[in-house]
């Protein structure tokens, strides 16, 4: 028998997964903490390795996206198991949740005066939010609904 082509929902969930992948390498933050420019995900593996800096948390968490969203790819391109491309698909956004909390401050101090203190920054907040992690959130989204709806 001849092989079926990609179906339509594996094509969806592979778009997902490269637009988190391209999302990785932009600008994800804006502010006041990493300048105008911000600093991509490529930027905080840096400091993973850089023994002199002392927050390690935010850096796991961008690793583990480029991992997820990299894993995802080569899942539905050599693997192809639906249930692995959802794991990528939730822990991708997972992850991407607890690294935008750590970098608006939540788990700096208690978590009900951060929420407030995160809250009354909206207008400047220390990290806005930009482009790359846009992408990270549609990516992951587009590739966890081609995860579910797909059919197998």
């Amino acid at each position: 028998m001849a092989k079926k082509g990609m179906g339509t929902m594996k094509l969806v969930e592979l778009i997902g997964f490269v637009l988190a992948a391209i999302g990785f390498f932009c600008p994800l933050t804006k502010g006041k903490l990493f300048g105008s420019n911000g600093g991509s995900g490529l930027n905080f593996i840096k400091n993973l390795f850089d023994s002199s800096k002392g927050n390690t948390f935010q850096e796991v968490m961008a690793l583990l996206i480029l991992v997820f969203a990299v894993a995802g790819i080569v899942i539905i391109l050599v693997k192809d198991v639906k249930l692995y491309s959802l794991v990528c698909a939730v822990g991708g956004i997972v992850c991407g949740v607890l690294f935008y909390l750590k970098s608006i401050g939540v788990f700096n101090s208690g978590v009900s005066k951060s929420l407030i203190k995160a809250a009354n920054k909206v207008g400047g907040a220390v990290a806005e939010p930009n482009i790359g992690i846009y992408l990270l959130c549609i990516g992951f989204i587009v590739a966890l609904v081609g995860a579910i709806l797909r059919k197998d």
